[in-house]
């Protein structure tokens, strides 16, 4: 099964060369969506061996998402990877999640809750508590870690499902959306590496977006379509 690797980044040139080159051991072609960075982001990454996809300003994670979908679906990838461009995820990791997607499991969430869960910054803990549990509550979704952008995906799921959000919301429409469809949604345990990096996330805007989200989906089901449409 041919097996895409889709990377969201902007402002990584510090990890992107490692990220790249760690990920290639695992899949078949590793995409890095650089959102708009100004640091040599891309140009690292496509030195390191990666296809690089370009926006010209910085739109968002989901955004970005978006384009790495569209790539994979377009050249007929089977499994799509996503993992964070600042070696916070461990590539190694990688053949955890195919594993699982043999045993039948249409995603795979990458959960820091069974390893190293201690290390996370309490702000990011205390969220991803909220945002997991209301999403157990109000949708049934069966997963501990709903903020964890290591995943992994069928193409089914993603030639079905819509990615709407531009910024980081867009991961929990994923998995809203993938749940009413009938997809089997699995975990395995990660280890995440925390450093001086900055995160990406600004806690009042995404909050913000985020609970648009959840109040959204709670009355309004959109329609799924392929993200090519």
């Amino acid at each position: 099964m041919k097996v895409c690797c889709i990377v969201p980044a902007y402002q990584e040139s510090r990890a992107i060369d490692r990220v790249v080159t760690l990920t290639q051991k695992y899949c078949d072609r590793v995409v890095v969506v650089d959102d708009g960075s100004t640091d040599g982001t891309g140009k690292i990454a496509l030195q390191s061996g990666a296809a690089v996809l370009t926006h010209s300003s910085n739109q968002g994670k989901g955004a970005a998402l978006r384009t790495g979908f569209k790539y994979a679906l377009e050249n007929n990838f089977e499994i799509i990877l996503t993992l964070d461009g600042d070696l916070q995820h461990n590539p190694h990791s990688i053949p955890r999640f195919l594993k699982k997607i043999f045993e039948g499991y249409d995603i795979v969430i990458g959960s820091r809750y069974t390893t190293q869960s201690e290390e996370m910054p309490f702000i990011r803990k205390l969220s991803n508590l909220i945002t997991t549990r209301a999403l157990r509550v109000f949708f049934k979704i069966p997963v501990t870690d709903s903020q964890s952008g290591y995943r992994a995906f069928r193409r089914e799921v993603l030639a079905r499902i819509s990615v709407r959000d531009d910024g980081f919301a867009a991961e929990t429409e994923i998995l809203i959306d993938a749940q009413r469809a009938g997809f089997r949604i699995g975990e395995v345990p990660i280890a995440t590496n925390y450093g001086d990096e900055e995160s990406k996330i600004r806690a009042s805007r995404d909050t913000f977006r985020w609970i648009k989200t959840l109040s959204r989906n709670l009355f309004y089901r959109p329609r799924l379509f392929n993200q090519t449409e």
